[in-house]
């Protein structure tokens, strides 16, 4: 919660209660500043005690003041409620988080991690798809901590959410911060390219300074990031990448603020989230020294230039995708004064679809569209198939069995680097001696070389058990 977001509820609060209307507020704002005065005479309902909302608004239409901030047990994920779009379920993984970050009140507002078990999540998932929705959105503070207080594993729970699923449902796996999804990586990558599974991840880096990070308690370097977004964009086919980055963190300079820009320059990412660094009273960035607000804006300014720079979607142009359209969206009157209507949709790699060929039937389902146009926020289409779409979806155990042959050929390649890199230092060695002993650097490669391919029909020998 930053501070235009908080200003942005301030704002709401205030304009419901001045139309007369009962207001009831919850979330993160008011967990974590019970105090404020536009709470003041305002029913209010904290993280956990959302459960208890009908018996508060009962007691708001009486004209009482109710407020529950006291910390429960996490609200059963079966209560009943009204979505914004029915054929899109969230479905929440845990609450709290385990990052320590400087310059964020989570931690202050919704404590640390607590995970949902396993089973209610799953339980959860087949009843919302007999429910009829098309789309499941896997969403915490951090989907890559879920399960760590529980001794469990997110790529675990995506398993087995992936065996309730019908063959026209799809799962978005919410934002994720480096440091946690890192150790999961290999199988991460795996689960991307199943096909019920948007290829797309959102990992805020916040900064390109090792720096900055550091100040900012981030729990993670740079070069952790690159590795993460380097292995990802090779293993996984089209894969989109999202990320948060704040501009004029305190002690951020002219060089910090290169690295950022280079980082966006050498990934291009197909999202970028910016902000500029707000105070947030009671975390430790507060006390820091903060940046002239010229700079601030400037940088921020820079940064949004360089990311509308470039395009990201082109290459899609003339193809055929597989789209989940899940909402018609109504756009400004053209000049007849006549609605214009466009059915929207995603595509595997969670690119934004435009149809404006509107058929209210095909809403919920998986169309094949050709790309007639791009830009830079989404890409146009229209529909050419709308049956027999849907590729045949072969049981978990078959892309289980994909991760476990990843796995092993990453260990073999890990290893076969490792024998590379002693071959090229020992090699150093030998060419700084006066009279180098020939003979003994090509037994040394042999050696090695024999070593190599052992390793790697070791890893092959494996995977033929598996």
């Amino acid at each position: 919660m930053k501070n235009p977001s908080q200003e942005a509820f301030i704002t709401l609060l205030n304009r419901t209660k001045s139309q007369g209307k009962i207001a009831i507020a919850a979330g993160c704002v008011p967990q974590s500043e019970p105090t404020l005065k536009d709470l003041e005479n305002c029913s209010v309902v904290g993280i956990t005690n959302i459960g208890r909302i009908a018996e508060v608004l009962e007691e708001a239409i009486k004209g009482n003041t109710v407020q529950l901030l006291e910390r429960e047990e996490l609200p059963k994920l079966a209560l009943p409620k009204i979505r914004r779009n029915k054929w899109i379920e969230i479905l929440p993984l845990s609450t709290g988080c385990l990052g320590q970050c400087t310059f964020c009140k989570t931690r202050q507002a919704r404590g640390t991690l607590i995970s949902y078990e396993p089973e209610e999540i799953v339980n959860r998932a087949k009843q919302v798809v007999e429910e009829g929705v098309t789309e499941l959105w896997m969403t915490s503070e951090d989907v890559g901590t879920y399960g760590r207080d529980i001794g469990k594993s997110f790529p675990e729970l995506c398993w087995q959410v992936l065996s309730v699923l019908k063959p026209h449902n799809i799962l978005k796996l919410g934002m994720t911060n480096p440091p946690y999804i890192l150790e999961h990586m290999k199988e991460m990558a795996v689960l991307l390219n199943h096909p019920q599974i948007y290829s797309h991840l959102h990992i805020p880096v916040q900064t390109g300074s090792n720096k900055v990070l550091e100040g900012m308690v981030r729990e993670y370097v740079i070069e952790d990031f690159n590795k993460l977004c380097d292995y990802l964009l090779e293993n996984v086919p089209d894969i989109t990448l999202a990320t948060d980055i704040i501009c004029g963190f305190p002690g951020e300079t002219e060089e910090d603020f290169e690295m950022t820009l280079n980082l966006v320059k050498k990934y291009h990412f197909d999202s970028v989230y910016i902000s500029q660094f707000y105070p947030r009273p009671g975390t430790v960035a507060a006390a820091m020294k903060k940046i002239d607000t010229k700079i601030v804006k400037k940088r921020s300014t820079e940064l949004t230039k360089l990311f509308e720079s470039y395009t990201t979607y082109d290459k899609m142009l003339n193809t055929e995708q597989k789209v989940w359209i899940t909402s018609i969206e109504v756009n400004k009157k053209n000049i007849e004064n006549e609605k214009q209507e466009a059915m929207i949709g995603h595509t595997k790699n969670y690119v934004k679809v435009l149809i404006r060929q509107v058929d209210y039937n095909l809403i919920g389902k998986c169309v094949k569209v050709k790309i007639t146009e791009t830009s830079k926020w989404h890409i146009i289409g229209k529909v050419i198939a709308t049956d027999n779409v849907i590729e045949e979806i072969l049981p978990v155990a078959h892309y289980k069995k994909e991760f476990q042959k990843t796995e092993v050929n990453y260990r073999a390649k890990e290893r076969f680097d490792k024998l590379k890199e002693e071959l090229k230092q020992k090699d150093k060695v030998n060419q700084s001696e006066d009279k180098p002993d020939i003979e003994k650097k090509n037994y040394t490669r042999i050696i090695l070389l024999i070593g190599a391919v052992l390793i790697v029909l070791g890893a092959f020998l494996i995977y033929m058990k598996t």
